[in-house]
């Protein structure tokens, strides 16, 4: 397994931030906002729906380059002279939404299909939690030039590559075993414009507490699988601003989590030859079914107080970790969103679906996907802050339409279809200290909004019927979409 030093991962670093400036300088730099900022949007009696406001029916939204200027009711908003009018009559508009959790990098092949497959789906935010360096920051440069021409791509949100112990488990993993290692390496990622800082599996609880530390004196957030050597508790009293996939969470809520955590440490320090991810795989297989099956009422009220307490938010991935249940694989609707993907994609994706099939789900993974599922009202009534992603493209995850799944699935566990919309909208702006630019749809919000054909308060799957997406001012109708997924389906890319 390929592990990167503090001191090449600094030098590499510096080279890729060099070319990537160099690039962007003889490239030529555009404008931040449309072509045209003085170009005028009014959506006319349309029903908009937001975390924050409700419901509001009767509006008027009107929009001058990438901003909204006004929303109120329809009779009382002039029509400015020279706007472009958008009948809403029987729509409904919510803000852009967020993808919160997934990998761009994973399949090379997947990447020209990415950004329109994310718009197609007004997917306008997109949280990347894991990458390198050299592959993510060209590919937000590509996003921001995109955003700025045409639209055609989402505001992009990295980490960079996550932060490991001594055994790593990705090509993505850089290793950090020592105070003077980890304080190089947030230096160098801060030095990148990362948006924060994501932590892993095997990291030490010395060097975990050491990299909060240093995130948070700066401003930074941090992610992380709750590193195994450490309880969730302690975790998150460190300064955690977020959990990926409820990881560990269950040891934690378990009757014995202390004998399992005390396990789990003496398996880590027998084993250091063992690879991150051959280690994390022998530590799930001896332990989890037997926390899910010893969940404690009293411990769960002491763990969820905390991460309120705290603020840490969950990110639960159901698309990916109730897997087991849902099965998304077997279904023929699902599976007809593969036509989308670049050709050498779409046949592995066709072929891996009828193996997946095939097998019957594990009871450890029925295990998870029930206590997952039973984790989302609780998590909701503790008061916890719940962001919406996905981990696509992994377990045959089409990108965008799989946050909608993920929408529909939260929903399934218990939150209304308002907490779900939350959950992909104001929540990840409210993450990234972005409220007051996003997530809601008010005067001087950023114009990156979603336009329905039918009520998503009433049926979550609503958000699925998209009528219309606008992306940093530009508008994108439903012929346009149908073009790019014509497009999409005939050549695996936007020509």
């Amino acid at each position: 397994m390929k592990t990167t030093s503090a001191s090449n991962f600094s030098k590499k670093i510096f080279l890729i931030i060099f070319s990537c400036h160099f690039m962007i300088f003889f490239a030529g730099c555009s404008s931040t906002g449309p072509r045209d900022g003085d170009t005028v949007f009014l959506f006319k009696d349309i029903t908009v729906i937001d975390a924050v406001n409700g419901l509001r029916a009767g509006q008027s939204v009107m929009i001058r380059g990438n901003k909204i200027v006004e929303v109120g009711l329809a009779e009382e908003i002039e029509e400015p002279s020279g706007a472009t009018i958008v009948d809403g009559s029987g729509k409904y508009m919510i803000p852009g939404l967020w993808d919160a959790h997934g990998h761009l990098e994973n399949t090379d092949a997947l990447t020209p299909a990415m950004f329109p497959l994310l718009i197609v789906n007004g997917i306008t935010y997109f949280r990347d939690t894991s990458a390198n360096l050299d592959f993510i920051l060209p590919m937000r440069k590509k996003a921001e030039e995109a955003s700025r021409s045409n639209g055609m791509a989402p505001q992009v949100f990295m980490s960079g590559p996550h932060i490991d112990g001594l055994q790593t488990s990705w090509d993505t993993s850089v290793s950090a075993v020592s105070a003077k290692q980890a304080e190089s390496i947030v230096d160098s990622l801060i030095n990148a414009g990362v948006n924060e800082i994501k932590l892993y599996d095997l990291l030490s609880p010395d060097i975990y507490s050491e990299v909060l530390s240093m995130a948070n004196s700066k401003g930074l957030n941090v992610s992380a699988h709750v590193p195994m050597a450490m309880d969730v508790v302690e975790a998150s009293d460190a300064g955690l601003a977020s959990m990926e996939h409820m990881r560990h969470l269950e040891f934690s809520l378990s009757s014995d989590w202390e004998t399992l955590l005390k396990q789990r440490q003496e398996m880590i320090a027998e084993s250091p030859e063992k690879s991150g991810r051959e280690l994390r795989g022998e530590i799930h297989e001896a332990q989890r079914l037997h926390a899910f099956q010893t969940q404690d009422e009293e411990r769960r009220a002491t763990v969820l107080r905390t991460l309120a307490e705290n603020n840490t938010w969950q990110v639960p991935n159901l698309t990916l970790g109730a897997s087991a249940e849902h099965r998304i694989f077997t279904s023929d609707e699902w599976k007809k969103t593969f036509r989308y993907l670049p050709e050498s994609v779409r046949s592995e994706w066709e072929e891996r679906a009828i193996s997946m099939a095939e097998e019957p789900p594990s009871e450890v993974g029925l295990a998870r996907a029930n206590w997952a599922y039973d984790m989302i009202p609780r998590l909701a009534e503790a008061g916890i802050g719940i962001m919406a992603g996905t981990d696509m493209p992994l377990a045959l995850q089409t990108p965008g339409f799989s946050l909608h799944e993920e929408l529909a699935l939260l929903v399934h566990a218990g939150l209304t279809p308002m907490q779900a919309i939350e959950a992909a909208t104001l929540h990840p702006a409210q993450y990234f200290g972005l409220e007051n630019q996003q997530g809601t749809i008010a005067k001087d919000m950023k114009a990156d909004l979603v336009i329905l054909d039918a009520n998503p308060l009433e049926d979550i799957t609503n958000t699925q019927r998209l009528n219309a997406v606008m992306r940093n001012g530009h508008l994108h109708t439903r012929d346009d979409l149908d073009k790019i997924l014509d497009q999409l389906e005939k050549h695996g890319k936007v020509l």
